[in-house]
């Protein structure tokens, strides 16, 4: 008797469990493995990490040129 009571408890705490997360993933949106891209305040609408090699001037994007340097906030590289 008491063995049904626990396995009866448990199956409504993992039903519970399971209820929970799937309301909370029907609030939340749909969850993904890929990049996204992130814009930070104050950056004019300009994606923030653009860490690819695609034109510009003097990149390293294959060309043997240095890499391009890295700005801090207070502007100085």
């Amino acid at each position: 008797m008491i063995r049904e009571a626990k396995l009866v408890g448990f199956v409504i705490l993992l039903a519970a469990i399971f209820l929970g997360a799937h309301a909370a993933g029907a609030r939340l949106g749909p969850v993904t493995t890929s990049h996204v891209q992130v814009s930070y305040p104050g950056q004019g609408g300009t994606s923030g990490m653009n860490m690819g090699g695609s034109g510009g001037s003097g990149g390293s994007g294959g060309d043997g040129g240095p890499p391009p340097a890295v700005k801090l906030r207070g502007g100085q590289p």
